[in-house]
């Protein structure tokens, strides 16, 4: 447990080097604060394009639990190529510049290397979520004047779950391929084609892990729970440890 530990810690540390600690929880607030600041300056900003005063007015307000929702949104858009830009050299940067090699020639397990370099992952991921969803339930309470930091802080929660999956699966594919550039891509198309496919096809999806955002969605929407959220957590867990099993494997083949 110590050498994890000690690469966890190295983990941390060139995250904090690299500034991912800094911008990429700056980059979530600022999805985060941007639905709640437009849509309640949105009768001047419409005014300020053209459109008369009236007009404006009569464009109504959206809810709170639509506004937090298309906050959501905004991370599995914008938030999704964030993590897998910053994310996408983890293990190919270091065999290219062959420091893991150095890594792993020493008494350090495999399992170790992945496992600290995604429990990094992780932590950044739900740090940057967390302060993205106060960012919104403090611009709802000022502006609108709603409490809402449970119902945001709790959907965030969930939305995480589905990034840090998406997050297991970059890390897999830096441990296969070279090419971050080419890492970062596969990543987020498979990400786009599992949700196109799983809203086209409906309930015969209901098991696919990308009807996590949905279901945060609806936690804020419904107050409650839906009847498939534990089983989607069950599930994206579950291929959580796949991936990260396979890219241990995967890492083996560096020292060939």
């Amino acid at each position: 447990m110590s050498a994890w530990l000690l690469l966890f810690r190295k983990e941390m540390l060139e995250s904090a080097r690299n500034f991912k600690w800094i911008w990429i929880p700056l980059v979530f607030l600022a999805l985060g604060i941007t639905n709640p600041i437009t849509t309640y300056f949105m009768p001047e900003i419409l005014q300020a394009g053209g459109v008369a005063a009236e007009a404006a007015k009569l464009i109504p307000t959206p809810t709170s639990e639509e506004i937090i929702v298309k906050s959501l949104s905004q991370y599995g858009t914008l938030g999704m190529l964030v993590f897998a830009l910053s994310f996408m050299g983890i293990v190919a940067g270091e065999r290219q510049s062959g420091s893991a090699i150095m890594v792993l020639v020493k008494p350090v397990s495999y399992g170790h290397y992945i496992t600290s370099k995604w429990a990094a992952m992780t932590c950044i991921t739900l740090a940057a979520v967390t302060l993205g969803q106060l960012g919104t339930g403090y611009y709802m309470n000022v502006l609108f004047d709603d409490n809402v930091y449970s119902e945001a802080l709790v959907s965030g929660l969930v939305y995480a779950l589905w990034l840090i999956l998406l997050n297991s699966i970059t890390l897999l594919l830096s441990c296969l391929m070279k090419a971050p550039a080419g890492i970062a891509f596969v990543s987020v198309a498979f990400a786009a084609l599992l949700s196109l496919v799983t809203q086209l096809l409906g309930d015969a999806m209901r098991w696919s892990p990308s009807r996590l955002t949905a279901e945060a969605g609806r936690l804020v929407e419904d107050s409650g729970a839906g009847d498939d959220l534990w089983l989607l957590v069950l599930i994206t867990a579950a291929l959580i440890a796949i991936l990260l099993t396979l890219a241990t494997a995967a890492s083996r083949r560096m020292l060939r």
